[in-house]
């Protein structure tokens, strides 16, 4: 292999794909010899396919500015390099906090808001309303929100329908997400809110349907994405993941049911995904119908909050239609938990 790379560099050529593909093919091998044969299957199926997608990766990293690809290696760092070294034992009051389980939570977290960005890279402008809250939501619903809210302001005395499309979409896609969080941690939970979080987001989807269909004439609304990566934000959720563990700890301690519930009020306004994961881990199988009512509280206090973002800082015109659609999904929520509990 260095032979080969020797001369190849020398005509001008400094790739190492090759180089690699052979080397991993020799690893493959070896995988299979020591009976590891799905490991082997599924690593060759990877690369197989990054290399029959090598020029169309090559024209997507070209795209990529410095700092997005600071992102990449430091989601390596935080995955490969950080994560085995963190000790998997409980600390802290009652035991609540766990590093490795911490962080973990934290890959996760930024894993799937680092997917929704390459996504809306990937599909630039060809990406329509109605997909670029979908995808906005997969990085922040609510910075969706607030972008798409101020400049609504720029454009007054306009219906701004379509503009209300974007932000609906992007808070459908908050729902599935909570799904793939639960199901990480306490597949029980997940078992309990699918049926509600499928209803919910079928209902946020036809209501930001139903007025793209309306009034699809309009001009769209630029949903901006920034790169959702950095040392930075993965301590500050770090950080305020462990603040709602030994928060929610306190409340359920002392107050039960209640004290869950008003926790999941008070911060599912501020962070769903601290939210959902702590709850998650809280709640064991005899008890995921209130692990489940507590989710489903704090996304309605989650769209309360950014209501209130449209409020504040959209358009007044904005408000009729988010109000319409997010009035769907209140009551989406209040009725799949009422069912549930029924069931």
């Amino acid at each position: 292999m260095i032979t080969t790379y020797v001369m190849t560099a020398k005509s001008g050529s400094y790739g190492i794909t090759t180089e690699l593909s052979g080397i991993l093919a020799y690893i493959i091998g070896a995988l299979v010899f020591q009976g590891e044969i799905l490991l082997a299957v599924i690593v060759t199926v990877v690369i197989t396919s990054l290399l029959s997608l090598k020029m169309k990766l090559h024209s997507f990293v070209a795209t990529l500015t410095p700092g997005e690809l600071r992102a990449f290696i430091q989601f390596v760092i935080i995955s490969a390099v950080v994560l085995p070294f963190l000790p998997d034992e409980p600390f802290g009051p009652n035991g609540v906090w766990n590093l490795h389980e911490i962080w973990t939570m934290v890959i996760l977290v930024t894993g799937i808001s680092l997917v929704g960005y390459l996504l809306a890279k990937i599909l630039g402008a060809r990406k329509g309303t109605l997909l670029a809250g979908i995808v906005g939501g997969l990085v922040s619903s609510t910075a969706v929100t607030l972008s798409v809210a101020r400049r609504t302001r720029e454009h007054p005395n306009t219906s701004h329908a379509i503009a209300a499309v974007t932000i609906i979409a992007a808070t459908a896609v908050l729902y599935p997400r909570i799904l793939l969080e639960t199901w990480v941690l306490n597949r029980q939970l997940a078992f309990q809110l699918a049926l509600p979080i499928t209803f919910i987001t079928l209902v946020a989807l036809g209501a930001a349907l139903l007025i793209h269909r309306k009034n699809g004439k309009e001009t769209a609304v630029e949903v901006p994405t920034k790169n959702p990566l950095n040392f930075g934000v993965a301590i500050q959720f770090a950080l305020a993941y462990m603040a709602v563990l030994w928060l929610m700890d306190l409340a359920s301690e002392h107050y039960s049911a209640r004290g869950l519930y008003v926790a999941s009020l008070v911060f599912g306004a501020t962070d769903m995904d601290a939210i959902t994961l702590s709850i998650a881990r809280g709640s064991d199988i005899t008890n995921t119908l209130q692990g489940m009512t507590a989710v489903l509280l704090a996304t309605l206090s989650n769209t309360v909050m950014k209501f209130l973002l449209v409020v504040f800082f959209g358009d007044k015109s904005l408000r009729k239609w988010v109000g319409l659609g997010f009035g769907a999904i209140f009551l989406a929520t209040v009725l799949g938990a009422a069912v549930m509990w029924v069931l």
